[in-house]
């Protein structure tokens, strides 16, 4: 992928898709949606209705079909061959819901992967296609929740869903995305070194609510660790920690979120980015250590 013009979807008219999908739960327009949903060309059919696509230049696909687990939850392996045929990405284009939309589509479009993979969650055996078809048999007034969860969910997965979610949804609810920005930071803290990259992927892959307090650290202008330097080397201590102690409460998304604090309080106090790299490691270990120490019984 060389240059920035990429194809995705106009962002006026796919914001007016979203909100117009979500304007009444259960209501017609939503059913409707999820008919399409079940069948490739019709789903794609829809978005070509209502959504304008512009540029040029196609990015990359999956080099092979994915089953629907695959999708829903790609392993290591798959995460890091989709970041290889997207290394080109940059990250002005990979914050855009309507960049990741319009690459899911273009993997719907050559039967890579299909357009029910976006309902389903994370119930296991629960299809995307067994999803839609309960929320479509149910009746009355319970059925608008089953009707407005699915769709919400088949927009999540399509591109993120910033109307429900924010900013975040476009890095941790779909999956192409959430690929590429969790092998970037891979790639960063690790910094080439082979002996380093499975313990940080291994941090990036802990769970999702895990994955969406790293986000914070990976997408905020305004993170609390103050800079990269400090960020990368706060991961790397965390990487290393959790693959010699595999039960720490660091595991733990809130946990996590409390060791950012204190290094954010310590930075408040002093600037860590100008300290040499065995001054810092040396306090972040002691951050880290405190944090997982606290948590043993």
């Amino acid at each position: 992928m060389n240059g920035e013009d990429f194809q995705e979807f106009d962002d006026a008219s796919f914001s007016r898709f979203r909100r117009k999908l979500l304007r009444s739960k259960g209501s017609s327009e939503q059913r409707a949606f999820l008919e399409a949903v079940r069948n490739d060309d019709a789903f794609l059919q829809v978005l070509n209705d209502e959504v304008i696509t512009q540029g040029s230049s196609k990015p990359g696909l999956s080099p092979e079909s994915l089953t629907e687990s695959e999708y829903k939850q790609p392993p290591a392996n798959t995460e890091a061959t989709l970041y290889n045929v997207w290394e080109d990405l940059t990250p002005r284009i990979a914050c855009r819901t309507t960049f990741w939309a319009n690459l899911t589509c273009l993997h719907i479009e050559s039967s890579r992967i299909k357009s029910s993979y976006l309902a389903a969650n994370g119930n296991i055996g629960n299809t995307g296609i067994e999803r839609i078809d309960r929320a479509l048999s149910s009746n009355g007034d319970e059925a608008s929740k089953p009707i407005d969860e699915c769709v919400r969910t088949v927009l999540r997965r399509l591109g993120g869903l910033p109307e429900a979610r924010g900013n975040r949804s476009v890095y941790v609810d779909c999956p192409f995305s959430r690929a590429w920005w969790r092998e970037r930071l891979v790639a960063e803290v690790s910094d080439g070194n082979s002996d380093l990259i499975s313990n940080v992927r291994e941090v990036t892959r802990i769970n999702q609510a895990y994955w969406e307090e790293l986000v914070v650290l990976v997408v905020s202008r305004n993170s609390v660790l103050g800079s990269r330097k400090v960020r990368d080397l706060f991961i790397l201590m965390l990487a290393k920690l959790i693959s010699r102690k595999i039960n720490t409460s660091l595991r733990v998304a809130k946990n996590l979120r409390t060791a950012c604090r204190m290094v954010g309080a310590i930075q408040a106090s002093r600037e860590l980015s100008i300290l040499n790299r065995n001054e810092l490691l040396e306090l972040l270990e002691l951050v880290v250590y405190t944090h997982h120490e606290q948590g043993e019984e």
